[in-house]
């Protein structure tokens, strides 16, 4: 089992925004992602928890600060 957290483009007419969403991939079965987008990532792991996440990320560099426009955090 794996939890995804990754940021993905949010397009408008004029600009382009990368916000995180999460995605579940279990040992058996269909993943499941994030019925929406979260402007931080800490807004995005508070909704996995309702979800049934359990763990306690850190993202680092991983693209809280957007050094990177498509990020990704994986926690087993």
């Amino acid at each position: 089992m794996a939890w995804e957290f990754i940021t993905k483009p949010v397009r408008s007419v004029n600009a382009v925004s990368w916000e995180w969403e999460w995605r579940f991939t279990p040992e058996e079965g269909a993943k499941t992602a994030s019925a929406r987008t979260f402007a931080s990532f800490r807004e995005c792991v508070a909704d996995a928890r309702l979800h049934g996440f359990t763990g306690d990320p850190e993202p680092g560099e991983s693209g809280t600060l957007f050094h990177r426009p498509e990020s990704r955090f994986v926690w087993y």
